[in-house]
C-alpha cells in the first residue's frame, strides 16, 4: 500500500517495481474516505509519504472489522511521514479524573505477521468504578496494528501483597519487597540512589561508556548485594523499568531504512519463512534482553533471561530465583550496553503463583459509535484481528465486577504490528537483505551514541493525533 500527502491511499496487491522515480504496478487508488477509487499503473515517489506490507488476510470478517474501525485521520499525514520516529506497537491508556495515563504498550517487538506474539502487562488501576473500567487502545504511530486476542487476567490477595507478572508471563503473588544494600556498574560506581525506589531518577549508562564499546566489549553488567531476611521463602527479583531507544535505532535505521524498498519485502514476506524467522530470532535473543545470574560456588552463574519489554511505558518484572543460600544474595543483570533504563531493583520475598481469573473484553466503542461486533474478534488467537491504522483508537471495557479483597489487573494481548516505510527511507541506496550479524549490532550502537541524548525527546513530542 502507497499512502499518498494528498490523503489517498494506492494499493498494489500483485506488488510494485521501482524505477526512475516512479512505483509501477497494477495499482487501485481510493480518497480519503476509502471510496472513488480508479485503477492506475504508476505513481512518482515524490507523491508517497509512506508505504507498507500488508497480509490479505484469511478470515473475510477481519477485513471487514478492521474497514469500520476509527476513520480515515489517518490519511492526513502532511509532512508528519517525516517525523514520526518509533514503531511502538498499540499504546494503552486509562483514564484517572479525565487524564489520560499511559498504562502499557503491547507485544512491542511483534514486527511481522510471523513474529506474533502473547504479552502481559500489568496495570496500574487506581479505582474501578461500579464493577467497570475502560482502556483506550491508540495507533500513534505509522503503522498498522493487527491485535488478535484480549483479555483482562484478576489475580486477588491481601492487602499487604503486591502482584507482578514474572519472566514467564504468570502473575505471581509476593510479600515484602527489599532493597538491596550494594549496587554497582561494571565500573565499581554506585548506583544505589538509582535503583533503590521508583521515583523517576533511573539509571543508564555513561557516556564514556557508551564511547567505548567495541565488537569484543559491548556489554553493561549491574551487581546488586541483598541481605536476606529469616525465613524468606521463595524469592523474587522484581525489576521497574522499559528500554532505552537503541531498539528503536536498530529497527529503524539499520533492519529498516538500509534496505529501502527492499524492507517491504523483508517483512511481508522474507521472514515468513522458517529459516529467516529462526535466524532473526536467535539472533535476537542472544544478543538482546537481559541475562540473569546468581553468585553460586565462587562465580556467577546464569539463571534466565528477561526479554525486552519496550521503550515507552514504564514495565515490571518479576524473575523467581531459586532457593538461595547463605545470609546474603548477589545478583548480576548483563546486556547490551545502555539497553536498558532501570528505576527500581528490589528483592521480593514470600513469592507464590496467584490465583487467576479471566475477564474477557465486554464493550467496544469508536469515535463514540457502540461496536458490538468487536469484542468476539478478540475473544480467542484465532486470526480475525481488530486492525488499526495510525491516529485510530478503539475503547475497550471490561466487567471485573466488585470486590472487597485487594486485587490487581493484568492485561494481556496477542497480535503483531506491520511497519510503515518512510518516503525518506524509500529514496535511501539499498545497501541489500538486513544479516542478523554483530556488525549490524555495533552499527546500531554508534548510530544510537549520537542521538540518544535527543531522540527521546523528539519521541514523546511528535505522535500521530489520535480522533
Amino acid at each position: 500500500k502507497a499512502h499518498l500527502y494528498d490523503g489517498s491511499t494506492v494499493v498494489f496487491p500483485g506488488g510494485i517495481n521501482v524505477h526512475d522515480g516512479k512505483i509501477r504496478g497494477q495499482g487501485e487508488k481510493f480518497d480519503v474516505a476509502l471510496e472513488n477509487n480508479k485503477f492506475i499503473d504508476e505513481i512518482a515517489l515524490e507523491e508517497i509519504a509512506a508505504m507498507e506490507s500488508f497480509q490479505t488476510p484469511v478470515n473475510v470478517a477481519a477485513t471487514t472489522a478492521a474497514s469500520t474501525v476509527g476513520t480515515a485521520g489517518w490519511l492526513a499525514l502532511g509532512g508528519l511521514a517525516a517525523l514520526a520516529l518509533f514503531g511502538s506497537c498499540p499504546t494503552v491508556y486509562s483514564a484517572d479524573a479525565g487524564d489520560p495515563i499511559l498504562e502499557a504498550e503491547l507485544f512491542s517487538y511483534s514486527i511481522a505477521p510471523s513474529f506474533q506474539a502473547r504479552d502481559i502487562d500489568r496495570l496500574g488501576l487506581k479505582s474501578v468504578q461500579d464493577g467497570h473500567f475502560v482502556l483506550d487502545f491508540r495507533n500513534e504511530m505509522l503503522e498498522t496494528h493487527y491485535i488478535d486476542q484480549l483479555e483482562i487476567l484478576e489475580v486477588s490477595h491481601t492487602e499487604d501483597q503486591v502482584a507482578y507478572p514474572d519472566s514467564t508471563g504468570h502473575p505471581i503473588v509476593v510479600g515484602a519487597t527489599v532493597a538491596p544494600v550494594r549496587a554497582v556498574d561494571q565500573d565499581g560506581r554506585n548506583i544505589l540512589p538509582d535503583v533503590t525506589s521508583a521515583d523517576g531518577r533511573v539509571w543508564s549508562a555513561t557516556s564514556n561508556r557508551l564511547a567505548n564499546v567495541g565488537p569484543n566489549d559491548f556489554h553493561d553488567s549491574l551487581e546488586f548485594e541483598f541481605s536476606l531476611p529469616k525465613d524468606s521463602g521463595e524469592v523474587a527479583l522484581v525489576l521497574h523499568m522499559r528500554n532505552s531507544m537503541l531498539n528503536t535505532v536498530l529497527l529503524y535505521d539499520v533492519m529498516l531504512k538500509e534496505q529501502s524498498f527492499a524492507a517491504l519485502d523483508w517483512m511481508g514476506h522474507d521472514l515468513g519463512h522458517f529459516g529467516n524467522r529462526a535466524e532473526l530470532g536467535l539472533w535476537y535473543r542472544e544478543h538482546m534482553g537481559m541475562t540473569v545470574s546468581i553468585w553460586r560456588d565462587g562465580k556467577f552463574r546464569k539463571v534466565g533471561r528477561i526479554g525486552d519489554q519496550g521503550p515507552i511505558a514504564w514495565s515490571e518484572r518479576a524473575f523467581v530465583l531459586d532457593a538461595p543460600r547463605g545470609d546474603n544474595l548477589k545478583i548480576r543483570l548483563s546486556f547490551v550496553a545502555d539497553n536498558w533504563r532501570i528505576d527500581q531493583v528490589g528483592l521480593a520475598i514470600d513469592t507464590q503463583r496467584g490465583e487467576v481469573r479471566t475477564i474477557p473484553v465486554s464493550t467496544a466503542k469508536s469515535l463514540q459509535e457502540h461496536r458490538p461486533d468487536i469484542p468476539e474478534y478478540l475473544a480467542q488467537p484465532d486470526k480475525t484481528y481488530l486492525i488499526t491504522r495510525p491516529g485510530e483508537s478503539v475503547q475497550l471495557g471490561f466487567d471485573v465486577g466488585e470486590s472487597k479483597q485487594s486485587r490487581t489487573f493484568f492485561l494481556v494481548s496477542e497480535g503483531y504490528y506491520m511497519e510503515w516505510m518512510r518516503s525518506e527511507w524509500l529514496t535511501e541506496e539499498h545497501r541489500g537483505k538486513f544479516e542478523p550479524t554483530s556488525d549490524a549490532l555495533m552499527q546500531s550502537l554508534s548510530l544510537y551514541a549520537q542521538k540518544r541524548d535527543t531522540y527521546r525527546q523528539q519521541f514523546e513530542s511528535i505522535k500521530v493525533p489520535v480522533r
